[in-house]
């Protein structure tokens, strides 16, 4: 027999929808005496102390990639999916993060909403989301790197190729054409001079901003297209000296990143760009056919560096986890800014987690605190490690665990339940009555809401656009009805009990 509970799904939605209405409207302020980071040699600054750290890198903080609903309506995340993944850095002590890079207009992306929605036309809706994530960071101390296009042409986000395409330009021009140079520019003054909805401030002068980037992997530009890397090298290094000194123009308070695609020495010896990035990934690497002892690699770039530019790892991992305490270590005990492990996914609003898998590697996304479909990655582990060397990086003891928050919201999906995650737990107890006010039966305990271990072939699949049935109650009377509420816990205690959802 099926469920009879559409008055308390629509009671449960009507709720959640006020919430959100007024979450949406809830201003949150800068944090006081909360310094732009800055430069000095090969050093970054928090006021007076060398500011470094490990992390993760959030590639789905300010756009969702994929699991996008039909009616895309969490295509770009919630406060809640944005504070999920905030309060996740936070718990592994992570004090920086990394974006994407910003979505571009493709006809072949069939209307998927995205930033830079038209030739010098942007999406009020997804900069508001931007304006949310900067926003939060100040509660969470958490400072943000942001590329501004990627080289690539990833689906549902798209680069450099499309930005030209919108402006009925060939492949290719938007490193060398004039007018694509002043298009870019005309994004830069939009998104430099912005004024932030929720906090009020000009994304210029925000200090949650640690760095803007040039872009993501420039260097893939030539080689993902089969042309001369001698040809456009220097295309890509007068683009990006020229782009770096236009964003100072515009932006003389944070510091700039460059994307990498051209000759090191240059970007090195640049007055307008202050940091150099390196993405380091064994897996990658071995199919390759390169090195891939990633600490190595990384101390050979930072003697590159030393004495000149701060070096950042903006992007490491997949990899054995040997490989990735070595190179974490090297990063704790040199003089490397920080790195960001790839990377984080936080929990979706209307249940269940979002997944991504890299390319078909072993590898798949990380969920804080870790669980155990992330067991052959060693995903538990992994993080811990992280936060070992998080938290010495930063010269702090590893604080207490905190309970998880906030409180699971439970809804019906199919025949059982998905539920909305408390961040932080590691598993979650659901329990039964018979009358709204108990007394309450424990049905099930250690109920984990990360679930999935093939997410290489989950995450394209049409299952992968809708919440998951994360339990279902075998032991039910048909034409009963009963009472549901559910708890996340960890090793700290439990957090807030979930709503009572009545189902027939």
């Amino acid at each position: 027999m099926k469920m009879n509970y559409k008055t308390s799904i629509v009671l449960l939605f009507a709720s959640l929808l006020m919430t959100q209405l007024v979450l949406a409207q809830l201003k949150v302020a800068p944090a006081k005496n909360w310094p732009i980071i800055t430069r000095k040699g090969d050093k970054v600054y928090e006021g007076t102390k060398v500011f470094r750290f490990m992390s993760l890198a959030a590639p789905n903080i300010q756009q969702n990639e994929s699991q996008i609903r039909l009616d895309r309506t969490n295509r770009f995340p919630d406060e809640y999916e944005i504070r999920d993944i905030l309060s996740g850095l936070q718990r592994v002590g992570g004090r920086a993060t990394r974006t994407f890079s910003l979505s571009v207009y493709s006809p072949d992306d069939k209307d998927m909403p995205v930033y830079i929605s038209g030739h010098r036309q942007y999406n009020e809706e997804a900069f508001k989301c931007l304006d949310r994530v900067i926003a939060l960071c100040h509660e969470y101390d958490v400072r943000l790197i942001i590329p501004f296009i990627a080289s690539q042409t990833f689906g549902g986000i798209r680069g450099v190729d499309e930005f030209s395409a919108i402006a009925g330009k060939p492949k290719g021009s938007f490193w060398y054409d004039e007018e694509q140079k002043a298009d870019f520019k005309h994004f830069l003054d939009f998104m430099l001079n912005r004024k932030n909805t929720v906090n009020g401030l000009l994304y210029k002068e925000d200090p949650a901003i640690f760095s803007w980037q040039l872009g993501n992997e420039f260097g893939s530009y030539p080689g993902d297209r089969g042309l001369s890397y001698p040809e456009w090298e220097p295309k890509i290094l007068s683009w990006s000296l020229e782009m770096a000194a236009y964003i100072k123009s515009v932006d003389p308070n944070h510091l700039i990143m460059e994307a990498g695609g051209c000759d090191r020495n240059a970007l090195i010896d640049s007055p307008n760009i202050d940091l150099i990035s390196d993405h380091l990934y064994e897996y990658w690497n071995k199919m390759g056919g390169r090195p891939y002892d990633l600490a190595k690699i990384a101390l050979e770039s930072h003697n590159q560096c030393l004495g000149k530019k701060p070096l950042v790892i903006d992007e490491f991992g997949l990899g054995t986890t040997e490989n990735l305490r070595k190179l974490m270590t090297t990063i704790q005990n040199s003089s490397i800014v920080g790195g960001l492990m790839w990377s984080i996914r936080g929990h979706r609003r209307d249940g269940g987690w979002y997944y991504h898998n890299e390319g078909g590697t072993p590898v798949n996304s990380f969920h804080v605190p870790g669980f155990s479909v992330g067991f052959e990655y060693e995903e538990q582990r992994l993080l811990d490690l992280l936060k070992a060397n998080a938290f010495l990086m930063a010269g702090k003891a590893i604080p207490s665990e905190k309970v998880p928050a906030p409180a699971p919201v439970l809804m019906v999906q199919g025949e059982g339940f998905t539920w909305r995650g408390a961040t932080g737990a590691a598993s979650y107890t659901i329990e039964r009555s018979e009358s709204p006010k108990g007394p309450w039966n424990v049905l099930a305990v250690g109920i984990e809401d990360a679930v999935i271990a093939d997410v290489k072939t989950f995450e394209p699949s049409d299952r992968a656009a809708n919440p998951l049935e994360l339990f279902y109650d075998e032991t039910k009377v048909s034409g009963k009805t009963y009472y549901y509420r559910v708890k996340g816990e960890n090793k700290a205690g439990a957090s807030s009990y979930s709503n009572v959802l009545k189902v027939n």
